[in-house]
């Protein structure tokens, strides 16, 4: 059924089904060949929901949002049997698996695909062709072109079904046993697979993928039960487009940083490198991997100072283990980590004498300084004014430098 709502009238294309089971209120569009399947709660009350062309939206699933936010499924986009979807966005040709939850302000590229029970937390980017599984929802591989096509072609069966649904479907009592008649016995007997306009129906375990040592082929649902070995992680990380941390057999990918933490790791990098020259120190960027043999971690600082020659993982060059300085800047989505759990885990350094935090939303900056007993101080400033020694190298910065061009450091603090 479709509702009004102070004033809006949902928008459906001719060529699109909606189910009158389904509930479709207020502030919504819906385009072209789409199907929206009995028990769906599409409700656009507080904001806007777009469900562009070729879009389905399956059986049991709600589609709603926060006030004043919008909800876009972009073209093609998959929403399995009993999915939420709140306050996101869905990017072209996505696959949302029956029974997972996208929460508000979620963007998810195009062409990712979200495997079944799977939760993905609100404010996540998901990079495009990101296969996404778990609780919470992690970045386990990226989408092959078979698993895509795979994809496409289950969407193309929905995309079909509106035209089969205003041609043949309609309401009918059922026929008591042994009224069938002849052709509708063998019919049901026949289960063919072949449904709108010829297309066949495959489950996923008929697509088969190429070997491929830096993918690990198995069912999406199994992603969030097993654990990676370091030499499994390393692999995919050598061909993946996204970084991702490892820890404990668990991987997780990396959240990306907004302008003002860019600044601040530009400023701190140029800053450095000037100051280092003719020492015995150099600063490594956030591309250079670091590795805690004491707990596994994996990770990727903003950014690392070693003193003296570099020591790497089996010796290959990417995987550094004596940094004398890690650099984290502050994101929202990891300051409680950052702080945290993840300076506990940095602590596994031998190497490792002081940690530099800087915050991306305000002036702040906290030192932590080791002393020769193996003792932890802290250090705060918060002034553009303020100066302090980064002790292990001696090397004077000023917050002013530090938080030059940064939208906020012109504002009252």
């Amino acid at each position: 059924m479709l509702y009004e709502f102070k004033g809006y009238r949902p928008v459906v294309d001719a060529s699109s089904f909606v189910h009158p089971q389904a509930a479709v209120t207020g502030n919504v569009i819906i385009g072209k060949r789409v199907y929206i399947g009995p028990g769906a709660a599409i409700r656009g009350d507080w904001g806007q929901i777009i469900i562009e062309d070729g879009c389905n939206v399956q059986e049991n699933c709600t589609i709603h949002l926060f006030p004043g936010a919008t909800v876009r499924l972009q073209e093609g986009a998959h929403i399995g049997h009993g999915a939420i979807v709140h306050g996101a966005t869905i990017g072209r040709n996505c696959l949302i698996g029956m029974n997972s939850v996208i929460m508000d302000n979620v963007v998810l590229g195009e062409e990712c695909i979200v495997g079944a029970l799977t939760f993905v937390k609100a404010g996540e980017e998901i990079p495009a062709r990101s296969v996404v599984v778990g609780n919470p929802g992690k970045i386990v591989k990226q989408v092959s072109p078979e698993m895509l096509q795979w994809k496409t072609e289950g969407t193309a069966i929905y995309q079909a079904l509106p035209r089969d649904m205003q041609e043949s479907w309609k309401a009918c009592e059922p026929l008591l046993p042994g009224e069938e008649q002849e052709r509708e016995a063998e019919d049901r007997e026949k289960q063919p697979r072949k449904v709108g306009n010829g297309l066949e129906y495959r489950p996923w375990t008929e697509a088969k993928e190429e070997a491929n040592p830096n993918e690990v082929n198995e069912p999406a649902l199994e992603y969030g039960r097993r654990e990676f070995t370091i030499e499994e992680y390393l692999e995919m990380e050598a061909s993946s487009t996204q970084k991702h941390e490892y820890y404990q057999g668990e991987i997780f990918a990396m959240s990306r940083t907004k302008v003002d933490h860019n600044r601040i790791v530009v400023n701190l990098t140029m800053a450095l490198g000037t100051k280092l020259k003719g020492s015995p120190c150099e600063v490594f960027i956030s591309e250079q991997r670091v590795h805690v043999k004491a707990n596994t971690l994996f990770t990727y600082p903003d950014l690392s100072i070693v003193c003296g020659e570099p020591d790497f993982y089996k010796n290959d060059e990417f995987n550094l283990l004596n940094p004398a300085v890690i650099i984290e800047v502050l994101s929202p989505s990891t300051k409680n980590y950052d702080r945290g759990e993840k300076f506990k885990l940095y602590k596994g350094l031998p190497s490792l004498t002081e940690y530099l935090v800087f915050d991306s939303r305000s002036v702040l900056v906290e030192q932590f300084v080791k002393d020769e007993k193996g003792n932890w101080s802290l250090r705060k400033y918060d002034q553009l004014s303020d100066e302090f020694v980064v002790e292990t190298t001696g090397s004077p910065l000023t917050l002013e430098e530090i938080y030059r061009r940064t939208q906020f450091s012109k504002l009252p603090h």
